[in-house]
């Protein structure tokens, strides 16, 4: 089955007395709840699924469960940016905001490229990070996790990410696939350039790979290299190449 093609197909045709834009909105607001909240368990994340279905009737919101399935089954094939191509086929982007994705093949074939360089720090380490400041729907990120396990290393155990967009469809189509794809992961909605967040979820899989410690671990054990730095002797005069 072409699972990108009856996803688009039933997506257009779910509610048609509706923008496109907004039944994708929507897809992806009730899918997100749907991941989040049994880690989360928040009366906000509740209320926002029940003031977004409320707008479909009962068949239109089943069909919501079946493009989600769609979804599942399509990452569940390949690894690829689905919600990317969806959101490319139905020209939901924006050149002003300088909304242009990047083709899978060109994310994956630069993952390639720099996963030669970090091979050794995952032999070498428990996990290693990737930051990505202007994330779009995540396609990046999940070149990068399939290179990871193209090589032979488990990214749900040896992957920690943060992704970023401003945008809120991008900020949600982050969050889905990477929850699905089971790469931890925090996801924010926010400005790189300001650091100023507005909303901050972590994937299913940040909880599950106990992500909280290892990060507080590292963060631990990276302040016992500053503490235990040999400290500078003041001089009167500057000495080449004796400095850390």
């Amino acid at each position: 089955m072409d699972y990108l093609k009856e996803f688009t197909s039933k997506l257009e045709a779910l509610d048609r007395s509706k923008n496109i834009a907004t039944v994708f909105k929507d897809f992806l607001t009730l899918s997100m709840c749907s991941l989040a909240q049994p880690f989360y368990r928040s009366q906000d994340i509740e209320q926002r699924y029940k003031y977004t279905i409320s707008n479909y009737n009962k068949e239109q919101a089943e069909e919501f469960s079946k493009l989600l399935a769609f979804l599942v089954c399509g990452l569940e094939e390949q690894h690829f940016d689905f919600l990317g191509q969806v959101f490319s086929i139905l020209n939901l982007g924006s050149a002003g905001k300088g909304q242009f994705f990047t083709p899978y093949h060109v994310s994956k074939m630069m993952a390639e490229i720099n996963f030669v360089d970090l091979e050794k720090h995952l032999k070498e380490k428990d996990f290693i990070t990737l930051s990505e400041p202007c994330c779009g729907s995540g396609g990046m990120i999940i070149a990068y996790a399939e290179t990871i396990k193209n090589r032979g290393y488990n990214y749900q155990h040896q992957l920690y990410v943060e992704a970023v967009d401003i945008d809120e469809l991008c900020f949600k189509m982050a969050y889905i696939q990477l929850a699905l794809l089971g790469i931890p992961a925090k996801v924010i909605r926010g400005d790189s350039l300001t650091m100023r967040y507005f909303e901050v979820y972590y994937t299913p899989f940040y909880f599950l790979s106990n992500f909280e410690y290892k990060l507080r671990q590292n963060m631990t054990y990276k302040q016992d290299i500053i503490e235990n730095k040999p400290k500078i002797e003041k001089s009167s005069q500057l000495t080449l190449f004796n400095y850390l």
